[in-house]
Formats: C-alpha cells, structure tokens, sequence
C-alpha cells in the first residue's frame, strides 16, 4: 500500500471520529527511541525510517518533523508522498502547533494517542494548541485499525544479565534507588524507560532491535520491588533470581490497575519525559506525585568502577575486531568487489568472534563519498555504494557485549586527499581532540563542553547540526541520558558518567567526516581552586592519519594522538598475530 493509500484510510478513521488533525509520534509506551516494529506507526504511515520525527495529518494537508541528522534521508524517502518536510532548528519552520494554526480551522479537535505520548509532551503540546483555540484529545488511538499487517507484540523470552558481569546485584541496586527516594522525599519510584527496569532488575532481551531491553515497567518502594512483564517471558533460572532477590513479578498489562489502587500515603515518583499520558491517568488520585529525572537514569549513568572495568574490556574486544576490519579493507579495496552493505557484514563477522558479543548495538554506517554526509544514512540494496580507492569513507559502528556497549566513528580516505578535505578532516580530528584532553571545574555542563568540539570549526566558519556527545549504557541502549553534550543540555557532566566525542562536517553531494571515541569522566584534582574533573579515552583503534595536514595541528594535539596510538597498541597488540600486529604498529605511528 502506497504513503497516500494509507493516509486516506487515516483521513477516514479522523472524519468518522470528528478529528481534524492528527499527529502520530515516532514513539512507544515506554517513550523509547528504538522502537519494536509493534509501534511503528509513523514509519508505516509516512515511509521515512529515521529514529526522531513527528507526522501531523489533516483533511488537507500532512507534514513531518524530523532534526538535521534526517534531512538528506527524509527529503528521499517523503518524495512523492505528498508529506511536507519541516526541517527542525532552522528558523523558517513551524513547529506543530504553529503549522496547524496555518492549516486548520482553530476551532478544530487535534487528537493522538496518549499512550505513546510523554507527560511532558502531552504537557507542551495541549498548552500550545489551546493557545490557538484548539480542543485537544488524547485518546484516539486511529492507527490500529487502519494497521491490517500490523506486527505483533515481541514474544521473545528475557535472560539474566548474570552478576558476573552486571557487577551490581539486584538488591544492591535496589538500595541505590531507595537511598535516593529518601533524598527526594519520595516513598515509591515507576520506571517505564526499559533501560532503567533492565539495569534495575539485571535482565536483558531481544524485544528490540540492538537495544537489548525487554518490554516491561518496574516499580518499587521501601519495601517491595515489582516486574511487570509477560509472564511468557519469564524461565525458571529468572522466576528463582527474582525470588531470591525478592522481586515480585507482576502481568504487563495490569501496571494501570496497580497504579489505580496505591494509598494515599504514597509520594510516587516518575520521570514525566518517560512515562506516557496513559499510565500518569491511571495513577491513584490519592496519591502525591513528584516529576522529576528518573532515578535509575541518574544512578546508573555514573558508572561505578566494576562497569567502567567491564566497558575497558569490551572495548579491547571490539579494538581487536576493528584491527581486523581495518586491515582486511585496505588489504582489498580496489581488487575485489565491496560494498557499503559488504562492510557492514565484515564488521559483524569479526565481532562475532569475541565470545563476549552478544550483537551490534546500532545499524553500520558505512557511507562512501557523499553517502557520508548523510549523518544516518542507511545502505540498502538498492543505494549501496561500490568502495574504491579513492575519496572518504565514514563508517560509524557499534557492538553489544556481555560487558559492555561500544560505539565508534572512524573516517578513512582510501586514495589522494585534496586540500579542502585535509583542512576539513584535520578540524574535526582537532574538535575531537580538544574535547578529549579537556579539564573543567566539577559541575561544568554539557553545553559549556561542547563548545571546546566546535572551535576549530566555528573559526573557519563551519558547525554541524547534531550533538557532539551522548551518554551510552551498559550493554544497554548506545543512546542513554540524562548526560549530553551539547549546546542545550544543560546537565553537569559527572564522574563515572560514558559519552561519546563525535564532532563532524558534512558537505552535501561531496563526503561527510566524523571520528568518534568514548569517553568516561574522571576525578582530576582538587586544589584552592576547587575540584576538576577530566576524560579517559575508552575507545581503542587507530585513527586515519593520511588527512591530516599536520601545519594544522597544535604541538600539543600532535602529542595527544601519539599517546593515544601508543596506548592503542599496547592494549591491542597483545592479543593479535604477527601479521595484524605490524599493521597496527604502521597503523599508530608518530605523526
């Protein structure tokens, strides 16, 4: 069925329920950024598979929100759908209410559905549309029955993420959380972000594609933990974890009525960004409720020590196959056939080969040329590129292992750089660099760091549109906050806290450039002038160096990347053969 086949049948559905405009979000019930393909509605609706974007539809008229990561992508995939794309960030777009007031009648019903929409959503988009005299609803749910192929919901089981290497037991988590209810004068803590009741309860799934989660909510007070989950989903070894660590486990879909019937002595609290309009309804009007950032989120985002151990080995994990990767295509480009999809595959073959990898935690980016300045762009059989020896390669690849998420950009040029290109690649490399080497005073934010990634670029008159960092979980979501860094996050980066340093360059029709390491904060030194804090380097692989034009360069940057090849090798070496291990001596030496 084509895009305008499925928004007739949406038009439809709306006039027989007297809504005037409908909005379908890229979401969940557990507001999550990767969905299961139960609930992608705006994909299906729309045609355009980005991870962030928001379609509003009317009688007349249909639109898409999508930010700057997706406007190559959403332009290719919108053509011809008769979706207009509102670019967001830049200062000429709409936002939706605004675009509604200049479409409909503002007398009209907006409506969607509030079990996947956030609190907080729900929140800013009600007040904004009543400010243009719109009735809001949210309890339509108009897609299921348009929806005939729908996919069903994941069945898989769930399996225990074993305390060998989670580091952290169930109770000892459960202690956190509670120690940290006291501190906010809260009695009970609902979880609906499936990275915080996977990390809480030491499970782990395949619900979802590269995020290792499982479809549940959690909840827990002074006294008492509950799962709620399928009971499908449960073996034997997890009910007897469960029940050892006291941890009772409840129907998934009997949370609402649950939540309907807790005392009035509870002060529950939740995170409004993560939890749906839905659930917050069915909350007991008994109950005191307090909105606030998720209490797991902020835990386990300051990594203790045993998970920053387990990450530091899944990175030399992911090094080692990196190595092999890498040697492999310059081994072969230009003498047989690869393709963006061949390298891909290759990535996966050689991770594969830890017996710790459990799969990739994101889709492979490999974009050749100007694929690359499609900051997510997609191979597919129909787009991919044949890799030759010449221009840039950006690939940006990730896996999932027993002891740790990885993620990692590297760009390579595989023949005769021009100068543009080497001026380009070298002020990222110099972004990357300065952000790495950074040392800052103990509460400095995200957005104050981010600004050290962007200098060189900004000097020369260049910036990219999307976040320099993000926070990344333990073999959880490669996509974890509360922590970025960017220019609106304004959250203090903290010791223990995992993000990644990825300033990039797209020039459209040309190349894109990005190099990306993670990064973990770290105690510096305390002094008259208070505390500072630093970063280590967790990523290990070689970073292109033909690009580079070293006049460039500070002496001392120059010093941080022969550092960082030293250390590269020393991690890496030991665990490669002959052959590979002169590679990455050549692949790391002094620039």
């Amino acid at each position: 069925m084509k895009t305008q086949e499925k928004l007739e049948l949406l038009r439809k559905a709306m006039k027989k329920e007297s809504v005037d405009a409908y909005i379908v979000y890229h979401s969940d019930p557990h507001i999550s950024e990767y969905l299961p393909d139960h609930w992608k509605a705006r994909e299906w609706l729309s045609g355009f598979t980005g991870s962030a974007g928001t379609l509003a539809v009317t009688q007349e008229h249909a639109a898409l929100w999508t930010d700057s990561r997706y406007f190559i992508q959403a332009e290719q995939q919108l053509k011809g759908s008769g979706i207009e794309l509102c670019k967001m960030g830049l200062p000429e777009t709409p936002d939706i209410p605004s675009w509604l007031a200049i479409n409909l009648n503002r007398q009209g019903l907006v409506a969607t559905n509030g079990k996947v929409v956030s609190v907080s959503s729900a929140k800013q988009l009600k007040k904004a549309l009543l400010n243009y005299g719109f009735d809001v609803s949210f309890k339509y749910d108009l897609i299921s029955d348009i929806w005939e192929d729908r996919p069903k919901m994941p069945k898989q089981k769930a399996y225990m993420h074993s305390l060998e290497y989670a580091g952290i037991s169930i109770q000892e988590k459960l202690g956190s959380i509670r120690k940290q209810l006291l501190a906010s004068d809260a009695t009970a803590y609902l979880m609906c972000a499936l990275d915080e009741v996977c990390w809480t309860f030491n499970i782990r799934g395949t619900d979802i594609e590269y995020n290792p989660v499982v479809i549940s909510y959690g909840y827990v007070d002074q006294d008492k933990a509950y799962l709620f989950i399928d009971s499908d989903k449960i073996d034997d070894n997890l009910s007897d974890l469960f029940r050892n660590e006291e941890v009772e486990v409840k129907g998934y879909k009997k949370l609402e009525k649950f939540l309907s019937k807790l005392g009035k002595n509870t002060v529950l609290l939740f995170d409004p960004s993560k939890t749906n309009l839905a659930v917050k309804k069915s909350i007991s009007s008994k109950v005191k409720t307090i909105e606030q950032t998720g209490v797991v989120s902020i835990i386990k985002a300051r990594k203790k020590p045993i998970e920053i151990e387990g990450i530091r080995k899944a990175m030399t994990q992911d090094g080692v196959a990196l190595v092999k990767f890498f040697k492999w295509l310059y081994d072969n480009v230009g003498k047989i056939e690869i393709t963006e999809l061949d390298i891909a595959q290759k990535l996966r073959d050689f991770r594969g080969e830890s017996e710790y990898f459990v799969g990739e935690s994101f889709d492979t980016i490999a974009g050749f040329k100007d694929h690359g300045a499609i900051v997510h762009y997609s191979a597919t059989e129909e787009t991919s590129y044949s890799i030759k020896p010449d221009g840039f390669l950006l690939i940006d690849s990730g896996g999932q292992y027993l002891n740790g998420t990885t993620d990692i950009t590297r760009t390579v040029h595989l023949g005769e750089p021009t100068e543009q290109e080497k001026v380009d690649y070298t002020l990222i490399l110099k972004g990357m660099i300065q952000l790495s080497k950074a040392k800052f005073p103990a509460s400095t934010r995200g957005s104050q760091l981010d600004t050290l990634a962007r200098m060189a670029l900004w000097s020369k008159g260049l910036n990219y549109g999307h976040g320099t960092g993000h926070g990344v979980g333990y073999f959880l979501n490669v996509h974890e906050g509360p922590q970025q860094i960017r220019p609106e996050n304004h959250l203090p980066i903290e010791v223990g806290m995992v993000m990644s340093d990825e300033p990039g360059i797209y020039r459209a029709g040309q190349y894109g450039i990005r190099i990306e390491n993670l990064i973990v904060c770290q105690e510096d030194e305390t002094n008259d002038y208070g505390r500072f804090l630093s970063f280590s380097t967790l990523t290990l692989c070689p970073i292109d160096t033909k690009a580079i034009n070293k006049d460039i360069l500070l002496d001392e940057e120059k010093s941080w990347l022969n550092n960082y090849h030293k250390q590269v090798y020393e991690q890496l070496s030991p665990y490669l053969d002959k052959e590979h291990k002169e590679w990455l001596k050549e692949a790391t030496k002094d620039i």
